[in-house]
């Protein structure tokens, strides 16, 4: 693919956040969720047939031939700008964009409330800085939408460094710890080794990341700079705003400042980390590709895709969907204005325009949208128009996927629950015996048994009207029989009853700890 015929006509991110990035020429990049593998399917030349499948290449992200090493940066940025975690391979940064540092920590201190000056732009845009410079967040002038800015460390291998090691260790007692000390060194020269050695060890490569997210929707990471920067928003200035349009604002505004000001003593907080740079469940990937019977076609709008998607970029705009109980789709023009949708009213939808001096709240309906005017750098219509078809598609996939089929590999939980174990499982009167069980038929197991203990407490309750109702000899149950029959029924003593409410009221116990156990386990695990 040559840099002619790969221009961009569509990004997709969906919610397990694998990206689908479609070109021109009608060739398609898939890329897994984890970032760590792709597969670019080719356009098929004119002259094939229809039958005729597509040439696909598969290959690792951090591997990739310079024939694919620009396609590749540019679906990393989309993917690391919207996705929770970034993938950043070491081998396709360019030595630029990389900062060699002796110790990288993912905590950063944000400036406290009362001393918190928060840098207004020309356009109204506020900027919050961290107090070591590691990050920053930067409030559009509309006040719906933020773009982050943080140092990150790049992907590693998992568990490639002992996290657990003391930096405050003295080079002395590292010196001792070595196995094998070289005799012809002096003391002196051993240490300065060790030093040498340990500064190396903790030299990390880093990078600046930048994500943009929505003030609808906020990582617990970014809710105490958020506060102070929608805080200073808020706050009228002499020339800046008008105190009138400084309240106006819509509801999700509200309850993310609320939940924001809820993490205001939070002044520390841990910055994303980036993924490994390998994946270790590969074979959880799945691809999506187009039906070869299937015209293919130059406009955008019949290829909106019948999944749940998150991120969606289409001729420079952004429609991002909020998920909820009630979708709701955000379109951000690349203006500082935010367009998004009235909750159950689909039709409806609120832009919130930024300009230099007020923030201003217009509604559209979609059968009477603003004409375009010349000049203008969008067009509303058309842009409204398609943020309604794609919530609609995501509203039909919502209700179609009842349950996640193809799990993700970002999802560790789903490997690691069903692994088996052998426990033991005491029988009263019949000792400890050893069964195998997985661990994700745990709970259906535990619910039988405490159904069968209710069903049988209800019987012991209601035993004195059950043989009440029979009688000595069974008679009032309709019981038929010899008296050699009768005296074979003999009738329940108090003892008895005693003792099989014990032993159901220990098996309640033991089937109480391990529930509590189980729990105990997989939230130390997680």
């Amino acid at each position: 693919m040559t840099s002619s015929n790969n221009m961009i006509s569509l990004m997709i991110m969906y919610e397990d956040e694998s990206v689908n990035i479609r070109y021109g020429d009608d060739s398609s990049l898939h890329l897994s969720p984890c970032g760590s593998e792709f597969v670019l399917e080719k356009s098929p030349p004119p002259s094939a047939h229809p039958l005729q499948s597509s040439e696909k290449v598969r290959q690792r992200t951090r591997f990739t031939t310079s024939n694919y090493k620009d396609l590749m940066l540019s679906a990393l940025e989309f993917r690391n700008k919207y996705a929770a975690r970034p993938y950043l391979p070491e081998e396709l940064f360019p030595e630029s964009q990389k900062t060699q540092v002796c110790s990288m920590f993912s905590k950063v201190e944000w400036p406290a409330c009362h001393s918190s000056n928060p840098e207004v732009g020309s356009n109204g845009e506020i900027n919050v800085h961290s107090v070591d410079g590691k990050a920053s967040l930067l409030l559009s002038p509309s006040g719906e939408e933020f773009f982050v800015h943080f140092t990150c460390r790049l992907s590693q291998k998992k568990h490639c460094r002992p996290e657990s090691q003391d930096p405050d260790t003295s080079v002395t007692e590292q010196a001792l710890q070595d196995p094998q000390p070289s005799r012809s060194q002096t003391p002196f020269q051993q240490s300065n080794a060790c030093a040498d050695q340990l500064k190396a060890d903790e030299r990390d490569l880093t990078t600046r990341v930048v994500q943009h997210h929505s003030v609808s929707c906020v990582l617990p990471v970014w809710s105490y700079p958020l506060s102070l920067a929608l805080q200073r928003w808020s706050t009228p200035c002499p020339g800046e705003r008008n105190k009138e349009r400084a309240e106006e604002t819509n509801r999700g505004r509200h309850q993310t400042e609320t939940k924001a000001n809820a993490y205001k003593g939070e002044r520390m907080s841990n910055l994303p980390e980036a993924l490994p740079i390998r994946c270790y469940s590969p074979h959880q990937h799945r691809w999506n590709f187009r039906d070869s019977l299937v015209q293919a076609n130059q406009d955008v709008e019949p290829h909106l895709p019948a999944e749940q998607v998150k991120v969606l970029w289409c001729q420079g705009v952004v429609y991002r969907i909020v998920a909820g109980a009630i979708p709701v789709v955000e379109v951000s023009p690349g203006d500082g204005s935010v367009i998004r949708s009235n909750g159950v009213l689909t039709s409806y939808f609120t832009h919130h325009r930024a300009g230099p001096g007020l923030v201003k709240d217009v509604t559209y309906h979609l059968s009477s949208l603003p004409p375009d005017s010349p000049g203008q750098v969008y067009s509303v219509s058309s842009v409204v128009t398609r943020a309604c078809r794609i919530l609609n598609c995501y509203n039909q996939a919502k209700d179609t996927l009842k349950l996640h089929l193809t799990p993700s590999c970002l999802h560790k939980d789903i490997s690691s629950e069903t692994k088996s174990f052998v426990q033991d499982v005491h029988i009263p009167e019949s000792g400890y015996i050893n069964t195998p069980e997985s661990a994700q038929s745990r709970p259906y197991c535990v619910a039988e048994e405490l159904e069968k203990i209710r069903r049988f407490n209800f019987l012991l309750e209601n035993s004195h009207l059950l043989g009440a109702q029979m009688g000595p000899t069974g008679e009032g149950c309709g019981f038929s029989g010899s008296k050699e029959n009768a005296s074979h029924f003999k009738p329940m003593e108090e003892s008895n009853i005693n003792e099989a409410l014990q032993r159901t009221s220990r098996a309640i116990q033991d089937i109480d700890k391990l529930i509590s156990a189980t729990a105990l386990t997989r939230d130390t695990a997680s």
